[in-house]
């Protein structure tokens, strides 16, 4: 996972680089932009005032604006005409970074005025001294002018001023505004005059806009790594449960770029292909050992039956003894053969309609020497069919039957019930019954619980780790309960639909 983490922090650091990168330059361009509008209305202002002093005849030669008129009518215009040609005024940027303005019609404009190339600094007090105290205007036609000009602001003002024309300065957030109150002797009220705002995009809301995109991309860059992190994730504990259930091989196709994720995922099937070698192996030992001890275990029952002819009484009694014997190695290599045909992957089980009732009546009565000191109960549900192997049910719940008759104090209960998707089978002693931390351990081949739980009571261990694994064959499970009568319950369950699929 080293290479994912690393173009993790890669996208962490490359965003945060780009992210600080675009925020630094989106700055610079709206500081850029913000200058250069507050030029242009600054210039704007000049034009204006300018134009209208040269209209109307207060003045010819304006040192204070930054424009250099090169047609100047001869005549003076009014007030009206004035106002409309101050409303239908064209600006062009040239080429080398000059601005021209230009009052009439395009094609053969009255006045027109460009920058020059020095460095501006506005004097715009002058010129709108000029227009206040000119004597051409009444303080109407001046607001009226004013009013036309759409680079000028006035709103009314409640400053008390002392002089006409006062200059002051407003700020606001990070920006500051030069303008003047303006209190005519005519007037009842003054005014505010400054540079019309143009509309801006706020500077903090620019960063702000681009920090939350360039984080946005962040994010998506990194859930994206961690979406395809997940679905690594979710494959490779795909494969381990593939492997955990004994598939041999791996996929084709697994989503790794770095390797990593396949390598660890060729090493859990190496590791499974060995662990099932060493198992195959395992049980084609036992196997082995246990079909060759059946040719000496015939022997020797051959032989003792033999020597039992020909000794004494004294002798005998012995000889029967060693028969016994034989006989329970006999029954060792028998439920070790059978609980590792059980274990192997080659079972074929035959499923046919079984009726529980006699089933379980034919279990009582072949074991009834060792049955007969106790009481057995037996509760079946009205419909007693079910399907399922006829030779491993039996088997199995005539070891969960004799299990049950070798701790019982004088009871057994047999319970057979069904649902919509299973039968169940409950067996059911009043013996010592089974502590809940040992119930896992009973169905461990050759597992003893304590030491009281020898070969007096008959059994190698190997019993109950039979029925656990029919019941795997059958789709189901065994389960182990304490019972109402304070001994061990244990409910051997099988599902309805594991006959319809195909066991190999």
């Amino acid at each position: 996972m080293r290479e994912e983490m690393w173009r993790l922090y890669r996208h962490l650091i490359i965003g945060g680089v780009l992210v600080v990168a675009a925020c630094y330059a989106v700055m610079e361009f709206t500081q850029i932009r913000y200058d250069t509008s507050r030029t242009e209305q600054l210039l704007s202002v000049d034009a204006e005032l300018s134009a209208a002093l040269f209209l109307s005849g207060v003045s010819r030669d304006l040192p204070s604006s930054r424009f250099n008129w090169t047609v100047r009518p001869s005549d003076t215009f009014s007030v009206d005409e004035i106002s409309s040609l101050l409303k239908n005024k064209s600006w062009l940027k040239l080429p080398d970074g000059r601005y021209q303005i230009a009052l009439g019609p395009i094609e053969r404009p009255l006045l027109i005025g460009r920058t020059n190339a020095e460095q501006l600094i506005f004097r715009i007090e002058p010129l709108l001294d000029q227009f206040i105290f000119a004597d051409q205007f009444s303080y109407q036609d001046k607001k009226i002018l004013l009013e036309s000009m759409s680079s000028v602001s006035m709103v009314p003002s409640t400053q008390q001023v002392t002089a006409e024309l006062t200059g002051v300065a407003r700020v606001h957030g990070i920006y500051s505004e030069y303008g003047f109150i303006w209190k005519d002797a005519e007037a009842s009220e003054a005014v505010y005059l400054s540079a019309a705002d143009r509309d801006y995009v706020s500077l903090t809301f620019t960063v702000v806009a681009v920090s939350s995109i360039g984080m946005a991309i962040m994010l998506v860059l990194i859930w994206r790594e961690l979406l395809t992190l997940d679905f690594k994730r979710k494959t490779f504990e795909s494969i381990t449960r593939q492997i955990a259930r004994g598939r041999s091989g791996l996929p084709k196709g697994i989503p790794d770029s770095s390797g990593t994720l396949k390598e660890l995922a060729y090493s859990f099937d190496s590791m499974s292909s060995h662990i099932q070698r060493l198992l195959k192996v395992q049980r084609e030992m036992i196997n082995a050992i246990s079909h060759e001890l059946r040719t000496p275990i015939a022997r020797l029952r051959f032989g003792l039956e033999v020597m039992k002819d020909e000794v004494d009484e004294e002798v005998a009694t012995t000889v029967e003894a060693l028969e016994g014997d034989v006989e329970e190695l006999n029954t060792l290599v028998d439920e070790v053969l059978t609980y590792g045909k059980l274990e192997d992957g080659s079972l074929a089980l035959n499923f046919n309609d079984i009726s529980m009732a006699d089933l379980i009546d034919g279990i009582l009565q072949h074991n009834n020497p060792l049955l007969k000191h106790l009481e057995v109960e037996v509760r079946m549900d009205e419909n007693d069919l079910v399907v399922a192997d006829e030779h491993h049910l039996n088997r199995a719940l005539q070891n969960l039957i004799l299990n049950a008759a070798k701790y019982a104090a004088g009871k057994i209960t047999i319970t057979f019930s069904q649902d919509s998707e299973r039968w169940q089978v409950d067996i059911e002693d009043d013996g010592p019954g089974i502590a809940f931390e040992d119930r896992d351990k009973v169905f461990i081949p050759f597992q003893r619980l304590d030491n009281s739980r020898t070969r007096a009571s008959g059994g190698y261990g190997l019993g109950l780790a039979i029925v656990q694994r029919i019941a795997f064959w059958h789709g189901g499970a065994v389960l182990i309960d304490a019972s109402e009568s304070g001994g061990a319950k244990f409910s051997l369950i099988w599902s309805r639909s594991q006959h319809q699929t195909t066991l190999s």
